[in-house]
């Protein structure tokens, strides 16, 4: 039986305090981030959990992973340069990224910022949704992330987005590929709350009802769990994960990252989920795994 292995983790939020912050960088709405950063989250977010549970992904030598989003906390140029090294360094070359609200704070060149993400990516903003294909696996980039007002880390896809995104499931799934979409924001309703919402979840949602999925990934939300949209034939599971930096008590909220593997049968594929909870000073923990059989199409 062939089996392709996905690793998913999100919500990085690698450290920024050693690194040289101009202060007019700071004369937008970074600034109420870098106050939740100084006051909060930076006790919150720990790059010793996250190194934690890097070695434990790649101890598992997944065939690729998808990284969903938020790897910095301001979206400085800065910040985006170290986060590549760190990608290039730390996780298995076959790796896929979206970006998160917080990379994508205010409008910055992107040359200076996302493109430096482009080994792992779309080149451009205009080339998302983007395909990488592992053995049968194909993971699809759809970008979320997108400048917002004050106080809000809501996002959204567009409408030509949703129909470059309809021709590439369309496409994917003629070719009979087990089909994973990555998105930063939670496309269903009701697990974040509205400031911090897919604003046009509807869009996507008529998407995935028009031209069905195999899995969705999302982070965002700093939480595992499991919900699911609506498909042509069948229902598609969306899948959650919690911060990979996380130090947070809670099957929910503690540090995670998902194993998935992807098996062939005759009719199409089985898939097989297991959530591996980091936690520091104790044994990897690793719950029961959740399976779920997808035809491929007609």
């Amino acid at each position: 039986m062939n089996e392709t292995t996905l690793a998913h983790l999100s919500d990085l939020h690698l450290a920024h305090d050693g690194l040289r912050v101009p202060a007019w960088a700071l004369l937008n709405k970074r600034m109420t981030s870098q106050f939740s950063w100084r006051h909060r989250r930076r006790f919150l977010h720990v790059d010793t959990v996250l190194d934690a549970l890097v070695t434990d992904l790649r101890a598992m030598a997944p065939d690729a992973v998808a990284l969903t989003g938020d790897l910095t906390n301001l979206g400085l140029p800065v910040e985006c340069r170290r986060a590549a090294a760190w990608v290039a360094a730390r996780l298995p070359r076959q790796t896929a990224i979206v970006p998160g609200n917080h990379d994508m704070l205010v409008r910055a060149p992107w040359d200076a910022t996302l493109g430096v993400w482009k080994p792992w990516m779309a080149a451009r903003p205009d080339d998302f949704p983007f395909v990488r294909r592992f053995g049968p696996v194909a993971l699809i980039g759809v970008n979320s992330a997108c400048p917002t007002p004050w106080f809000s880390a809501a996002g959204r896809i567009g409408a030509t987005q949703a129909a470059r995104l309809t021709e590439i499931l369309h496409e994917t799934g003629r070719e009979g590929a087990f089909r994973v979409v990555m998105i930063h924001h939670p496309p269903v309703p009701g697990i974040v709350t509205r400031r911090k919402a897919l604003q046009d979840a509807g869009l996507f949602a008529a998407t995935i009802a028009r031209s069905g999925a195999e899995l969705i990934l999302h982070g965002h939300s700093h939480r595992s769990g499991l919900s699911s949209l609506p498909g042509p034939t069948a229902t598609v599971p969306v899948l959650g994960i919690a911060s990979a930096s996380m130090l947070a008590p809670g099957q929910e909220r503690t540090a995670a990252w998902h194993h998935i593997r992807v098996a062939d049968t005759e009719r199409g594929y089985s898939a097989e989920i297991r959530r591996r909870l980091i936690a520091p000073g104790q044994p990897v923990r690793e719950l029961p795994p959740w399976r779920f059989d997808a035809y491929r199409l007609p």
